[in-house]
């Protein structure tokens, strides 16, 4: 995993810091992986995240102790969260709807456990608004890394997120092919 998303780090590192910018209170990053995200998270915040695979949670989890951070780490999948409702007041996903078998049912797992008001910061890669990068450079890809690793390049999330939440901020990188978005549950 840190093999084939490490490289990439220097293009996601600017973006991680600027997601983290809009986190606060009780937070849940839903597929923490060996914890890419952690760096930029504020030390004030309460940190509860989650991942299906353990090897990956023990990594994240050592990171979290060596950098300070107040984390609790679950072994959970993103389609079942084993979170009452309305527990959080930010939930975090960077880089994890792309592998999740079904993003509409994890989508609503997020909606259900955020707190009305409450933010969802997502940090993904979708399909481009670019038919010509879609197809020169994504569907190549996908065709590579979904046998690889189960991923798929060219999910719509964006629109997922629309779906469900009332979107505040949202920036487009690289034709789209990155987006940071933040949305709000209403209430």
């Amino acid at each position: 995993y840190e093999r084939i998303d490490g490289p990439l780090e220097r293009f996601f590192e600017p973006l991680r810091r600027k997601a983290a910018r809009f986190v606060s209170g009780k937070v849940l990053e839903v597929g923490v992986g060996t914890g890419f995200m952690l760096p930029y998270y504020p030390l004030d915040i309460e940190l509860h995240a989650i991942d299906a695979v353990p090897e990956m949670l023990e990594v994240a989890k050592k990171r979290a102790e060596e950098l300070g951070l107040n984390a609790r780490f679950y072994v959970m999948d993103a389609e079942r969260l084993e979170f009452p409702d309305e527990s959080f007041d930010t939930v975090v996903s960077a880089f994890v709807f792309c592998t999740i078998p079904n993003p509409e049912r994890a989508m609503e797992e997020i909606n259900r456990v955020l707190r009305p008001g409450g933010r969802a910061v997502f940090l993904e890669h979708t399909k481009s608004d670019c038919r010509l990068v879609n197809w020169l450079l994504l569907k190549p890809l996908d065709l590579l890394l979904g046998w690889l690793i189960e991923d798929n390049t060219l999910r719509e999330t964006h629109r997922l997120v629309e779906k469900y939440f009332d979107v505040e901020h949202e920036e487009r990188l690289y034709a789209g092919v990155v987006r940071l978005i933040v949305g709000r549950k209403e209430g």
